[in-house]
């Protein structure tokens, strides 16, 4: 069976600074017609960052939509100064964690959402940082604090449910992996 489903129209409902919203009217597989709500968002870059340590920096910060304070990895959306994701990732590591680093390797791109929503990430690792001096500012709408983690220590706090984003749980089971393999050097 073709799960394709076929775009008939679409209206704009909301235009705003940072999502749009639209309405599809699709054809389903079997003919018959649905609407879909679908939220237009920025392409986003993350970053896995380990230090000499072997902790991962994850940054702390307050989100609205849910009401509450979170551990994540740092991130952020892809901009018009940027070229690349990954040149999104660089600013987003110098302006959250403070750092910059010398490797950087692609570990994989998704969506967050693809239910209701297009956004795509692109996930990074990096683990040859390096302090800043002086570091970019934050956005002026943005206040958060920052803290390194081992992998022990990481896992507890997802097993509490005290990590609950995604894109840095995906990060964790990511770079536990890369240990398990030996992708990454764990002496």
């Amino acid at each position: 069976m073709d799960l394709r489903e076929t775009e008939i129209s679409n209206k704009s409902i909301f235009e705003g600074r940072l999502i749009d919203l639209n309405v599809e009217t699709i054809s389903l597989p079997n003919g018959k017609t649905a609407t879909r709500e679908v939220v237009k968002h920025p392409d986003a870059s993350a970053v896995i960052a380990i230090n000499d340590q072997k902790q991962m920096l994850l940054v702390k910060q307050w989100r609205e939509p849910i009401k509450q304070v979170t551990l994540e990895i740092p991130a952020g959306l892809i901009d018009e100064t940027d070229a690349s994701p990954l040149d999104a990732m660089k600013r987003e590591l110098n302006e959250e964690g403070g750092y910059k680093a010398e490797f950087w390797e692609k570990i994989t791109e998704f969506n967050s959402s693809p239910g209701f929503c297009d956004e795509k990430l692109y996930l990074f690792y990096c683990d040859t940082l390096t302090k800043l001096e002086n570091k970019r500012p934050l956005d002026e709408d943005e206040f958060l604090t920052r803290q390194w983690y081992s992998l022990s220590e990481l896992k507890e706090l997802l097993a509490q449910g005290k990590i609950i984003d995604g894109k840095t749980i995906m990060a964790i089971l990511f770079w536990e992996n890369m240990l398990l393999t030996g992708k990454q050097n764990n002496d």
